[in-house]
């Protein structure tokens, strides 16, 4: 495991030791964090899925601040949520006094996390949800990519996945374990089959929430009506319109086009395992995405 991936792995399960903590920035921001906003907004799902061209294209509307200084998700609701403050949430978003109307955030595995909805209503019981869920099959594949760039990762994708399977029949056997056992580092970087169960993880979401707080879109359908989409989201924001300016796709698949095509076998066995995930997502949301293939 390379150093980087060592550190990132002990600051995941040890947020406290973050050197950040100290530095004279996050103190002042935690010193005022009692004058800053709370999100009106979360980007809730998925990881992989392109939130920060969201979140760029967010930014170009006069009225919104959406994501932190490098654009990056907060994950305060999810993993590390006993580690950190309400405070320190809000240290993260511009104070009460800024121009912006809306203020929001993406942190893609809130949708996946069991206990996420639940901490977030009671914190946020108004706020507006978004998803942009990406196929299934992409997403597994980016997300191990991922892992095995950073050096997380030592299996053959087919282990993985094989591995994970037998993971997820042993948490459907024992629903306890969603719960009772969920571990930062697995969590983030060893789901590449479960993140993409939307429509089960949605479904825990719609016990919280009312529906008419979410909106969902593909990240397949942002790249061919990104104007549609942006404009839609402000309107369910109260916000005026605006023309946009077409921006090139921003961190999507780290590490695209330099790591080998899927095996064919391997990607119609999940094209077959996905299938009725997300036909209950279709159903789920009144929408249909064209992932069958």
């Amino acid at each position: 495991m390379s150093f980087r991936a060592y550190m990132r792995r002990l600051l995941l399960t040890h947020p406290k030791l973050n050197p950040y903590r100290f530095s004279p920035n996050y103190t002042f921001r935690f010193l005022t964090s009692s004058f800053r906003h709370l999100p009106h907004f979360l980007i809730i799902g998925t990881s992989k899925a392109g939130k920060h061209s969201v979140l760029s294209y967010l930014n170009q509307h006069p009225d919104i601040k959406a994501g932190t200084k490098h654009n990056v998700g907060v994950y305060y609701f999810d993993s590390t949520f006993k580690y950190k403050s309400l405070s320190w949430y809000k240290s993260h978003f511009p104070t009460k006094f800024s121009k912006f109307k809306i203020i929001g955030e993406a942190s893609g595995t809130y949708l996946n996390h069991p206990l996420a909805p639940q901490r977030i209503k009671k914190t946020l019981p108004q706020v507006k949800l978004i998803n942009f869920f990406r196929n299934p099959v992409d997403r597994a594949y980016s997300a191990y990519n991922h892992s095995s760039k950073f050096g997380w990762e030592h299996s053959s994708f087919e282990a993985a996945i094989e591995s994970e399977i037998e993971r997820i029949n042993l948490m459907n056997d024992k629903p306890e374990l969603k719960i009772n056992n969920i571990d930062p580092v697995n969590f983030l970087q060893f789901s590449y089959l479960r993140h993409g169960h939307y429509a089960s993880n949605l479904e825990n979401w719609f016990k919280y929430f009312k529906k008419n707080q979410f909106m969902h879109f593909s990240t397949e359908d942002l790249d061919q009506n990104y104007d549609e989409i942006m404009n839609s989201l402000f309107v369910f924001f109260n916000l005026s319109e605006i023309k946009l300016k077409k921006e090139d796709r921003k961190n999507i698949g780290i590490g695209k086009g330099k790591y080998p095509s899927m095996n064919e076998k391997t990607r119609d066995f999940l094209i077959d395992y996905y299938k009725p995930h997300n036909e209950k997502l279709y159903n789920l949301i009144g929408k249909k995405f064209d992932w069958d293939k």
